[in-house]
């Protein structure tokens, strides 16, 4: 490959990881500012995040509508057509892991600090490289199991530093990690299937962002029964109030769909071991971010162990 065009490529890869570390950085504050107890305490996770999955399909589809030469492979003849086989044993787990990821993830920062999430969060790597062994997209090596031993043990020091612990916020955003390795593996592979027509986030994003809202919306209506909180709620005490509610919780929508096509380029560009990676850098700016604006306080024993996960 020429020089130059290995320039270009790096420089372009920078940019999404630059965009990434941004739209990432400020959605995570966002959920933490609206859905945390000592914030603006907007109960409804599962809620705010369908909302989120269906704003993705409409932005996507859009986009797949006008501009299909760029966007719809199976339109402008670049690609091949997905069948429903394909949809049923491809995109259906990748949507979703994706869903239930940012569900559990989201659900967590009611009851746990900004900064302990995140740290528990930079676990993820773990995942990856346990589902990249499972679906083959990494062969195993001492080194890889080294790491994943190394973060383990820091995981395990973040949990016991902990002042302000909650096992429910901690088994969700432990969970979260687990399914975010796994979305990250099942995505990677559906990027790489040019024969799907899914060979960019937009088109990807289209295709799974649908199940992504029937499931959120159908966890919401059972768990969250989101109509009493309608009725009841301050923040639906009248039209006015309502519609304000709904577009702060929509608001990140927009952020969210940013951060997941700088995130799905990174996956198709460099594979997720690298995403993971780099996300490193990502994690100490957002526990920054959140001792100066939460407040949030770290023992030594949390610095301790999350010092283990940038070794890992």
């Amino acid at each position: 490959m020429p020089k130059k065009r290995i320039a270009q490529n790096v420089a372009s890869n920078f940019s999404y990881i630059l965009a990434w570390y941004f739209f990432s950085t400020a959605l995570s504050i966002y959920n933490k500012n609206l859905m945390g107890k000592d914030n603006w305490n907007f109960n409804l996770p599962l809620f705010v995040s369908s909302i989120h999955a269906g704003l993705h399909f409409v932005i996507t589809a859009c986009l797949m509508h006008f501009w299909p030469d760029v966007f719809d492979a199976t339109r402008s003849g670049k690609g091949g057509r997905i069948t429903l086989h394909s949809y049923v044993t491809q995109v259906v787990p990748c949507a979703v892991a994706a869903a239930l990821e940012i569900c559990m993830a989201n659900a967590s920062l009611m009851y746990i600090t900004l900064s302990f999430y995140t740290m528990i969060k930079s676990s993820t790597p773990i995942w990856v490289l346990l589902f990249a062994f499972i679906f083959r997209l990494e062969k195993p090596r001492l080194s890889l199991i080294l790491i994943i031993g190394v973060i383990v043990v820091g995981v395990v020091l973040t949990v016991a530093g902990e002042t302000q612990f909650d096992m429910t916020g901690f088994v969700l955003v432990l969970l979260a990690a687990v399914m975010s390795g796994l979305r990250w593996s099942l995505t990677q592979m559906l990027l790489q299937k040019d024969q799907l027509g899914m060979d960019n986030p937009v088109a990807t994003l289209y295709y799974i962002s649908p199940i992504m809202f029937i499931l959120m919306s159908i966890l919401s209506l059972v768990i969250e029964d989101p109509f009493v909180q309608f009725s009841s709620s301050a923040f639906f005490q009248d039209f006015r109030t309502g519609a304000l509610t709904l577009v702060m919780a929509g608001g990140g929508g927009f952020l969210a769909f940013a951060m997941t096509v700088a995130e799905f380029k990174l996956i198709k560009n460099t594979g997720t071991v690298t995403l993971s990676v780099a996300g490193i850098s990502k994690e100490i700016v957002v526990i920054s971010l959140s001792m100066l604006i939460f407040g949030d306080r770290l023992t030594f024993v949390n610095l301790l162990g999350y010092v283990s996960h940038l070794f890992g």
